[in-house]
């Protein structure tokens, strides 16, 4: 007759909350009563169930009739409910949490930012909930799309032309101009032969490469002038020790000789003194090239300046390179992948596997 008392058929949303109510390690008494309704629904007898959860088997009359009674909420129990019928989070507290995590900690705490632990501790002190553990916290910030992001910065151009350089920039990128090209220029550098830091995979009893804290910069510094093809998404460039009127022009009549004489070249350039001297203005007017000069402040109006993004993060960093030369090679190689002209692999992975075994080890 005990063993009447059952559990009838769960649906399916309370088959998922009785699960996750199982899975609280931080609430016993959520997990034990979710267990003792999922054990009486696999037909288990009610003192087998009582052993089995450590109770007794009245207490699991007890649950099971306060489930049938009341489902979910008659069987959850949090410490600071209260009634058992009262919602701790509701849609209007949620909004609150969010709304507070964006306003200013400064004005709030007296501090730069937010951190989980303070955001919770500041909740708890203004009387907003009682109590709220760090991953719940975390889980309605990101129900909300409240999440952390690094802070950047920006410049305003000061620049009286902005409009008008910014437009005539906007215009050339919406659309080709007839029987021309569309390059942007720009330097990368300087670079100095010195270690760089990055990121890597470490595996377990693995220690991550490190590079030196110390170093002397004793081969002095190049610069990588180069120039990126909208039409045809390549990038590419010369080495050079400096970047003098003389170095600017000689890599300009480079680029020129790329192309066609009838095509005109259409080039998106900064404002840099060696950029705009007579010389290169007149070269300009005499081979068929138009500057499109960036506002003062403004070069992030030029592409290629993503484009060098993705050349440091993977030709630099991490590197410890020992000498220009070798430097200048790892760029190439990343270039030569980039611009389609190689595939990515360099070392078959058994020839590697071979060259990385121990003098004398059989393979």
């Amino acid at each position: 007759m005990k063993d009447s008392v059952r559990v009838g058929r769960l649906r399916a949303f309370e088959k998922i909350k009785l699960h996750r109510l199982l899975r609280q390690r931080r609430n016993a008494v959520n997990s034990r009563n979710a267990r003792i309704v999922l054990l009486s629904v696999g037909k288990q007898k009610n003192a087998t169930i009582a052993a089995m959860v450590g109770c007794s088997a009245a207490w699991v009359r007890q649950i099971i009739h306060r489930f049938n009674d009341s489902g979910i909420d008659g069987i959850t129990w949090y410490p600071w409910y209260q009634t058992r019928s009262a919602r701790v989070f509701t849609a209007d507290i949620r909004e609150q949490i969010a709304e507070i995590a964006l306003s200013s900690p400064i004005a709030l705490i007296g501090m730069s930012q937010w951190s989980l632990a303070k955001l919770r501790q500041y909740l708890v002190e203004q009387n907003i909930i009682a109590h709220i553990s760090i991953r719940w916290l975390g889980e309605i910030l990101h129900r909300y799309q409240v999440r952390l992001r690094r802070t950047k910065t920006w410049k305003e151009s000061t620049d009286p032309l902005f409009v008008k350089k910014y437009r005539a920039i906007r215009r050339l990128y919406r659309q080709r101009p007839a029987g021309g090209r569309r390059l942007c220029v720009d330097e990368f550098g300087p670079l100095n032969v010195l270690p760089r830091h990055g990121h890597g995979y470490k595996g377990p009893g693995k220690r991550l490469q490190r590079v030196p804290a110390t170093y002397h910069r004793k081969h002095g510094v190049r610069h990588f002038l180069a120039y990126y093809h909208l039409e045809t998404d390549r990038l590419y460039g010369r080495f050079t020790k400096h970047k003098k009127t003389k170095d600017i022009l000689s890599f300009l009549r480079w680029v020129r000789s790329r192309y066609p004489r009838w095509q005109k070249l259409h080039i998106v350039i900064d404002n840099y003194g060696t950029h705009i001297t007579e010389a290169v203005l007149a070269w300009a007017q005499t081979h068929n090239v138009r500057f499109y000069l960036t506002p003062t402040n403004g070069s992030w109006l030029n592409r290629i300046e993503s484009q060098f993004t993705a050349l440091k993060k993977f030709a630099l960093q991490p590197s410890h390179y020992d000498s220009h030369e070798e430097q200048q090679a790892a760029i190439e190689s990343y270039l030569t992948w980039r611009n389609r002209a190689r595939d990515l692999s360099i070392t078959a992975w058994k020839e590697y596997q071979q060259e990385a075994l121990p003098t004398g080890t059989a393979a």
